[in-house]
């Protein structure tokens, strides 16, 4: 993940209307939604964690046909499941958030770290 953009706080309500992918939780995570699943997210170095989110489900979509990611779910976050994702992604350690990642060119649009 190479690109220089300035880190700002971001409030874990502020993830809503944006998009994330859902996975199975293949026992790598304690925390988990009702369903086993858990937000998708990548490491940056050795010990940092990044939730990935997407402005529009297009470019969710875009992300999953250029990943080896089988069965992963576009899903919008939204009040009633914002917890859940937030829950999750703090108890894996997600110190932030890449938006519209690229695995292709390795980009992403902006990084926001959780408060």
């Amino acid at each position: 993940m190479r690109q220089s953009v300035e880190t700002v706080a971001v409030a874990a309500n502020n993830l809503a209307g944006l998009w994330v992918l859902l996975v199975t939780n293949e026992g790598e995570l304690q925390a988990q939604d009702a369903d086993g699943r858990v937000p998708v997210m990548a490491r940056a170095g050795d010990d940092q964690r990044y939730l990935l989110v997407f402005k529009d489900v297009v470019k969710a979509r875009k992300f999953v046909a250029t990943s080896d990611l089988d069965g992963a779910e576009p899903r919008m976050v939204v009040r009633g499941n914002r917890d859940d994702i937030v829950r999750i992604a703090k108890s894996a350690g997600v110190v932030g958030t890449l938006l519209d990642y690229d695995p292709s060119t390795q980009r992403y649009a902006s990084a926001q770290s959780f408060s």
